[in-house]
């Protein structure tokens, strides 16, 4: 008896313990889908490079025009000193995820898109370039941040 009580204890303290350290699949989804859109807010706000300063993980990869791996946070530093004093690089881009997935240990998660580029060209036209992004996100410290773009 004295051992069935201990089990009964037993299995009620592993019950508890995986109650408090469950995900929710849709929470946690809905929280990356809110990181995503301030990210794509903040950067029609106040400039791409700026915003990603925001969200960016210290060793983010970065993927320039395909061929190229940029690690870590020194380079989009690099890239916001190009723009002094709060002003924005010559582009606005913005975009809106379409699929959210977050990983079962609720620590990982990925979203992808359509984007919105647009530029002037040299004669002052606006140029509008559309197509599709992906970025991979950590959540680090309970905080989401952009491991991959």
């Amino acid at each position: 008896m004295k051992n069935i009580a201990i089990m009964y204890l037993f299995l009620f303290a592993i019950g508890c313990s995986r109650g408090i350290t469950m995900h929710h699949p849709e929470k946690l989804k809905q929280e990356l889908k809110d990181a995503e859109q301030s990210f794509s807010n903040a950067s029609a706000q106040k400039g791409f490079y700026h915003a990603m300063l925001d969200v960016a993980a210290d060793e983010i990869a970065l993927f320039n025009d395909g061929d190229t791996i940029l690690h870590n946070i020194d380079f989009i530093k690099k890239n916001i000193a190009k723009y002094p004093n709060g002003t924005k690089a010559p582009f606005k881009i913005t975009w809106e995820a379409k699929k959210i997935d977050v990983a079962a240990s609720g620590d990982l998660g990925y979203t992808y898109g359509w984007f919105i580029l647009t530029r002037k060209d040299s004669l002052g036209n606006e140029k509008i370039t559309k197509g599709l992004y992906s970025s991979v996100w950590k959540k680090i410290n309970g905080t989401w941040r952009l491991v991959m773009d």
